[in-house]
C-alpha cells in the first residue's frame, strides 16, 4: 500500500435518525486510537480522511466533524458529537400533542414541527457554508424540483457558487425524512438557486458506495487499491416476516417494518459490492451491529432508555472491533503526512491552519486543483 498521502481515506456514514448516536460512539474510539498511536491529544479525524460522506444523520456527524473554529479546525471533536445528540435529541424531535394529532401519527401529516430540528442547526452552524468544511463531502438528497438525485459536495461548493448552501440548510434538507420533516426548499448562499430537496436516504441510506464511485470519477486510473474505506452504518433490527402473516397487509401494516427492510437491503446490497470491488482487503472496514429482540430499532425515540442503549450498542461495536479499529488507524497513520505525530516540527497544534486543510497529496485533491483551475483560468 502506498503511503505519504498518495492513497485516498474515505469515512462513510449511514442514516438512522437518532441512531446516528451508534457510529458517533464508533468514531470517538477511531479518534481516540489515533490521538494514542500519534501521541498527539489534538489530531482529529479531519486529519486523517480525504474524503468525507454522511446520509441524513449521518451528514450531522460530516458536519460536526469538519466545521471550522475560529482556529480553523473542527467544531467538534467525535465524543463532543456524541454529546450533541443527547442534549438535542428531544428538540430534534419535539413530542407535540396538536402535531400528533393533526399527522394521525405521521400517516396524515409530517409527524414532525421542523421548528426544533432547524433551532438546533442555527444554534451550532449559523452562518457556516458548505464551501468552508474542512474536507471533501458527499452528502445525499434527493431533489424534488428536478426530481432527480443530488449530492451536496464541499469540493463544488467551493469552486461554484451554484453549488454552495449554508450548511445549516444542508442538514436541514439532509434529514428530511419522508413522514418525519416536510420537504426543505432552500437557496443558494448568492440566493440565485432554488431547490427543495428531501432525505437521500430513499437511494444511498449507506453512502459508502456512492462515495467510492466520487473517487473513481475524479480519479478513473485508481482503484480500490489506492484508498481506505472506513464505513458504519447506525444497527438494525432483522426483520423475520413470513407469508401467511403478511399475506392480507396494506400500505398501514406494511409502514414500519418496511423501512427496516429497505435500509437494511440497501445497506447490505452496498456493503456487499463494496466487498468484490475491495476483495476483501483490509483497507475496507464495515462495522454495524444489531439491535436485540428487546430492544425495537427507532429513528425517533428520545427517551433515556433508548438513547442508553444506542450508545451501549456503540460501546459494544467498539470492543467486539477493538483490533480491527486500532490497525485501521495504524493504515490510517501510514497513509498521513508525518506532521500529525506531537513534537515533530509541522505539529498539528503548531501549524492548525496548515492540517485543516485537504492532504495536499491525495490525488482526489489533486484532481479538484486541476479542475479549479480550469474555471479560473
Amino acid at each position: 500500500m502506498k503511503s505519504n498521502g498518495n492513497i485516498t481515506r474515505i469515512l462513510s456514514i449511514d442514516g438512522g435518525g437518532i441512531r446516528g448516536i451508534v457510529p458517533a460512539v464508533v468514531l470517538t474510539h477511531l479518534e481516540e486510537a489515533l490521538q494514542q498511536l500519534t501521541n498527539n491529544p489534538d489530531a482529529r479525524l479531519v486529519d486523517f480522511f480525504d474524503l468525507f460522506a454522511g446520509t441524513s444523520t449521518g451528514s450531522m456527524i460530516v458536519a460536526g466533524l469538519l466545521a471550522p473554529n475560529k482556529d480553523n479546525r473542527p467544531a467538534y471533536s467525535a465524543k463532543e458529537i456524541v454529546d450533541l445528540y443527547f442534549d438535542n435529541a428531544d428538540t430534534i424531535f419535539q413530542d407535540s400533542l396538536l402535531q400528533d394529532i393533526k399527522s394521525v401519527a405521521g400517516l396524515l401529516n409530517v409527524k414532525y414541527n421542523p421548528e426544533g430540528i432547524e433551532s438546533v442547526f442555527q444554534q451550532h452552524f449559523p452562518d457556516t457554508e458548505l464551501s468552508e468544511l474542512l474536507k471533501p463531502t458527499l452528502i445525499p438528497v434527493y431533489d424534488l424540483t428536478r426530481g432527480k438525485n443530488y449530492f451536496f459536495r464541499q469540493q463544488k461548493a467551493k469552486i461554484s457558487a451554484r453549488h454552495n448552501y449554508y450548511l445549516k440548510d444542508v442538514l436541514r434538507s439532509a434529514t428530511s425524512a419522508i413522514t418525519y420533516f416536510p420537504p426543505m426548499q432552500i437557496s443558494t448562499v448568492d440566493s440565485t438557486r432554488q431547490r427543495c430537496f428531501i432525505d437521500g436516504g430513499i437511494f444511498a441510506n449507506n453512502p459508502a458506495l456512492s462515495a467510492y464511485a466520487e473517487f473513481r470519477y475524479h480519479n478513473p486510473e485508481l482503484h480500490a487499491k489506492d484508498t481506505m474505506m472506513f464505513s458504519l452504518g447506525t444497527g438494525k433490527q432483522g426483520t423475520h416476516l413470513d407469508c401467511e402473516s403478511t399475506q392480507n397487509w396494506g400500505a398501514l401494516e406494511w409502514r414500519e417494518p418496511a423501512g427496516n427492510l429497505f435500509a437494511n437491503a440497501v445497506a447490505d446490497a452496498n456493503h456487499y459490492q463494496l466487498k468484490a470491488v475491495y476483495d476483501s482487503m483490509p483497507n475496507y472496514l464495515r462495522l454495524d451491529g444489531f439491535f436485540s429482540d428487546a430492544d425495537k430499532s427507532s429513528l425517533d425515540n428520545t427517551s433515556k432508555d433508548y438513547l442508553d442503549c444506542l450508545y451501549y450498542l456503540g460501546q459494544q461495536i467498539a470492543q467486539d472491533n477493538k483490533q480491527a479499529i486500532k490497525s485501521f488507524a495504524q493504515q490510517l497513520i501510514a497513509n498521513s503526512s508525518p506532521y500529525v505525530e506531537r513534537g515533530n516540527e509541522s505539529n498539528l497544534k503548531a501549524n492548525d491552519d496548515t492540517t485543516a486543510r485537504p492532504n495536499q497529496n491525495s490525488k482526489f485533491v489533486q484532481v479538484m486543483k486541476k479542475a479549479l483551475r480550469k474555471l479560473t483560468g
